[in-house]
């Protein structure tokens, strides 16, 4: 399962972490935003994803989660920008540029080999966060909206590598496989065509 994985990772990951992250700084991230109005929160939050900055993304998604929720929000734009921020906020995106890496550094021929590569590395990726992303995808389609593919495709990955990080995994692999099965089944009424669909169905 792991090689597979790693082929999604080095295929996706060049072009979609220039897409949902960038490393524009905004001096205006100093400021709490659980004291802003809710428009200021909203234009924190696309500070915050620009700045590519997790602390800043956590502080913002926590922010504008609770306010999307207390105004029961319908705007399926707001519910995507908060589960960027959320996949932002996990550490996902620094954890699978440290898999790239390791993965050109190293010829791996089996999974036990490629697990004891990412051996500790699976533990610094805060899966509340994924959790949270995953919520924000559903409240998305729910709300009319469509996620974009990268944001499935890192989440997914994200509920596979909690799987992986769970010392009682046997115990949740129920779990796991619905929350799977969940993104999958959305990944595909979106984007049936799309080149990651296949890889992530044959796990």
């Amino acid at each position: 399962m792991l090689l597979v994985l790693g082929t999604v990772i080095i295929v996706l990951l060049p072009s979609a972490c220039e897409q949902v992250f960038s490393t524009n700084i905004f001096a205006g991230l100093d400021r709490d935003p659980s004291r802003l109005t809710f428009e200021q929160q909203v234009n924190y939050a696309r500070q915050a994803v620009k700045s590519g900055d997790r602390k800043k993304m956590a502080r913002a998604y926590d922010a504008l989660a609770k306010s999307l929720d207390d105004r029961s929000n319908t705007d399926p734009e707001l519910n995507s920008l908060a589960a960027t921020l959320a996949l932002g906020a996990s550490g996902l995106s620094a954890l699978l540029s440290d898999f790239v890496k390791i993965a050109n550094e190293n010829n791996f021929g089996d999974d036990g080999a490629l697990g004891a590569a990412l051996n500790g590395k699976f533990g610094k990726v805060s899966y509340a966060y994924i959790a949270e992303a995953v919520r924000q995808i559903e409240l998305t389609r729910d709300n009319g909206g469509t996620p974009s593919e990268q944001q499935y495709v890192f989440a997914a990955i994200g509920v596979i590598m909690r799987a992986g990080n769970d010392a009682d995994g046997i115990q949740n692999v129920g779990n796991w496989s619905a929350e799977f099965g969940d993104l999958l089944t959305w990944f595909e009424d979106d984007y049936i065509d799309s080149d990651y669909l296949g890889q992530f169905q044959s796990l």
